[in-house]
């Protein structure tokens, strides 16, 4: 049973990583109708953000989240004055390519910069607490709190703010928003900001649990994929049940079937897709 829990933690901890990765994506997917390849190296650039903030420079950790989302925000901005909104009347294909190749220079450019050697950062809470006979890592907790808590605001912004009906707006029908009189451009740039934002706060928790490198993002990222189709394309709730999913599916899989955990996982999410294509929260 104390094994149990530990997996259960952990996997709650992957979960999270798991669907701020997927949110971020299904927010630009569902709206742009094209995939970020370059996702990933977003999480990677708050990687190392938290190296140089925590590791490097010894400031307080919770400096690292905030000034990883200004960086990883204006890089979002960057995306999308610099790629999709020039490319927003040429379907899905050219953009996504676009992304793909930018994903190959932000990796040779992190390598340039800062070297293939991975880099340690401290973790945020040390040392482990005990519940009965299990006994479950500190850093753990800020992990589950600060994923929950991303989460929340991200419902609160989307249902309660204006801004957030916007983009539901331009989610349903970008024709109808513009004759509404929702500023487009500035409601894709809030797009990207928000999107940006969730991949910092996931590359800064994962800092604090690996290594950073200028691959870092990149292993995470065609999860975050399985996450956002298993979900359904554009659904925020679908991306948060998938990544309860996933997480729970890879974790246990992890402790219970080793090297076969990654097959299993994808096998149970071909399962999931051919009994509902369109995803567990998809409407489309």
């Amino acid at each position: 049973m104390s094994q149990v829990f530990q997996v259960i933690v952990n996997a709650i901890s992957l979960s999270l990583i798991y669907i701020l990765f997927a949110t971020g994506l299904t927010l630009i997917m569902g709206i742009f109708d094209v995939c970020n390849f370059a996702y990933g190296e977003f999480v990677m650039a708050a990687g190392f953000v938290t190296y140089f903030v925590v590791g490097k420079w010894g400031l307080p950790y919770i400096i690292a989240p905030f000034a990883a989302m200004v960086l990883v925000s204006l890089i979002g901005v960057i995306f999308e004055k610099g790629i999709f909104y020039p490319m927003r009347n040429r379907g899905g294909l050219e953009p996504a390519l676009a992304t793909f190749g930018s994903s190959s220079i932000m990796q040779t450019a992190a390598l340039i910069l800062f070297g293939g050697m991975p880099l340690g950062v401290p973790q945020i809470l040390n040392g482990q607490f005990k519940l009965g006979s299990a006994s479950v890592p500190n850093n753990n907790i800020p992990i589950i709190v600060g994923g929950f808590l991303m989460i929340a605001l991200l419902f609160l912004f989307v249902q309660k703010t204006k801004l957030g009906l916007a983009i539901r707006a331009l989610q349903q029908d970008q024709d109808a928003a513009a004759l509404q009189g929702i500023n487009i451009a500035s409601t894709r740039i809030v797009i990207w900001v928000v999107a940006s934002c969730l991949a910092a706060v996931a590359g800064v928790l994962l800092a604090s649990t690996t290594y950073v490198t200028p691959w870092m993002g990149s292993g995470y990222l065609l999860k975050g994929f399985a996450v956002v189709i298993m979900g359904g394309l554009g659904s925020i709730p679908g991306a948060l049940i998938g990544g309860f999913v996933l997480g729970f599916v890879d974790s246990f899989g992890q402790t219970y079937l080793g090297s076969y955990s990654y097959m299993f996982a994808f096998a149970f999410i071909m399962l999931v897709l051919i009994v509902r294509p369109q995803g567990l929260m998809g409407k489309r």
